[in-house]
């Protein structure tokens, strides 16, 4: 059986980017986690928030993850938070491969701002600081131990979302084709 692809990682590593792209080139079905709670929840995910707070929020992630999470082939690019609820994680490795993608916090910066310069839609909190540069080096350090259990992480700093896609390729021929079974890190 091919397992599912989950793309974890801070925000502005490429997750929705890579996701859309992976899934057309392997044509499989490619699912943006966010989006999906928003499309399922009928509101954005700021007001779910507001409504809600983290904890409303995180129990939609959880429920709309395994919607998502169908047998046979999917590629699901994840929020930055999925990974700090256990369940998620034990979930996501029963499933498919987790595949962190990862960036130095000055090309996370300089990502989301791109981001942010490009669609007014986008809502980048961690734009909201006085030092943004210093809270995404806080968060991004305080989720490294769970990123950390990923099966595989690809550093994109410098590469272009064609590159990534086909390094993440490779990863998945190699993890499918180990010896190690599933889980083991």
């Amino acid at each position: 059986m091919v397992r599912g692809i989950y793309l974890v990682g801070f925000s502005g590593t490429g997750k929705t980017t890579i996701g859309k792209m992976l899934g057309e080139k392997l044509g499989w079905p490619a699912y943006d986690l966010d989006a999906f709670i928003e499309e399922r929840a009928g509101v954005t995910i700021p007001v779910i928030f507001q409504r809600e707070g983290e904890a409303g929020f995180r129990a939609r992630e959880a429920e709309a993850l395994r919607a998502a999470s169908h047998d046979g082939p999917f590629v699901i690019a994840t929020g930055g938070g999925i990974m700090v609820q256990p369940e998620n994680r034990i979930f996501m490795t029963s499933k498919g491969w987790i595949i962190c993608l990862d960036a130095q916090p000055e090309t996370l910066l300089l990502r989301i701002q791109n981001q942010l310069a490009s669609d007014p839609k986008a809502i980048r909190p961690m734009l909201d600081s006085v030092d943004p540069l210093d809270k995404i080096r806080a968060l991004k350090h305080a989720r490294q131990p769970l990123y950390s259990l990923s099966d595989w992480a690809i550093h994109t700093d410098r590469l272009t979302p064609q590159e990534v896609v086909r390094e993440v390729i490779r990863v998945i021929d190699v993890l499918e084709n180990s010896t190690e079974p599933p889980g083991v890190r």
